[in-house]
């Protein structure tokens, strides 16, 4: 807590000194924690893996394993190019009735980088008419290796998260990732409630920088098959 006040306070006195801040680490030695410029202190967050394959061990200090897993070169470029979004936000004054727009900067959390470059890595595998060499899938999507699975097959596997644990994040990451690999593919995403496909669609919204591209929200059938009526491109 000591380190993250001594930030808010560099912030105030020379913020000039993050105009071009990826990311926060802060640390005791020990305990380390990683967050955005924007963050509070309950959104710093460990990283747990040094090499995406398992948790590290609870004798190997939080820092080291940062360092390790998130500050070598080929994670951490991979993180500034790949796993940062702001979103907007609008707040209203209950009492005065002014509505206060900010921007929040986020960045990806260890297990929302790792799920998504799986992912991705599995999509080029699925996608391919050739087995993947290993030369092919390390440093571009953060991996060492991919499972072998035939390639070709169509058939990428499946993302498993829990409640809370930032999976329309995950979806806008891996879309942004996707639209480069694959040279601009259309992007459909099915979802079973309207709720959950307003807030979808509204953190795909606010992250358009990275999609490099609109992305629309669909009513009926009808207007779907119209816009799938494309050669490439499009997120739906």
């Amino acid at each position: 807590k000591s380190a993250y006040r001594q930030l808010q306070t560099y912030k105030e006195v020379i913020p000039g000194l993050f105009a071009y801040n990826g990311l926060l680490v802060i640390s005791d030695g020990l305990e380390a924690r990683v967050g955005s410029l924007s963050a509070g202190f309950s959104r710093f967050m460990a990283w747990k893996t040094a090499d995406g394959k398992g948790e590290a061990s609870k004798l190997i200090s939080q820092l080291e394993t940062l360092i390790k897993g998130m500050l070598n070169k080929a994670t951490l470029l991979d993180l500034l190019r790949h796993f940062i979004v702001f979103e907007k936000s609008k707040k209203e004054d209950p009492e005065t009735g002014v509505i206060s727009i900010s921007t929040v900067k986020k960045l990806a959390a260890y297990h929302q980088y790792y799920a998504v470059n799986a992912a991705v890595a599995s999509t080029m595998r699925a996608a391919s008419e050739a087995p993947l060499r290993a030369a092919e899938t390390p440093a571009s999507y953060g991996l060492t290796s991919v499972k072998e699975q035939p390639p070709g097959d169509r058939k990428a596997g499946v993302v498993w998260h829990t409640q809370g644990s930032g999976k329309s994040l995950s979806m806008v990451f891996y879309t942004g990732k996707i639209v480069l690999a694959l040279d601009n593919p259309t992007i459909v995403m099915i979802t079973d409630r309207n709720d959950l496909d307003d807030q979808l669609f509204d953190t795909f919204a606010a992250c358009t920088q990275l999609l490099r591209q609109e992305p629309v929200q669909v009513d009926d059938r009808k207007e779907l098959k119209r816009l799938l009526k494309v050669a490439s491109g499009g997120v739906i």
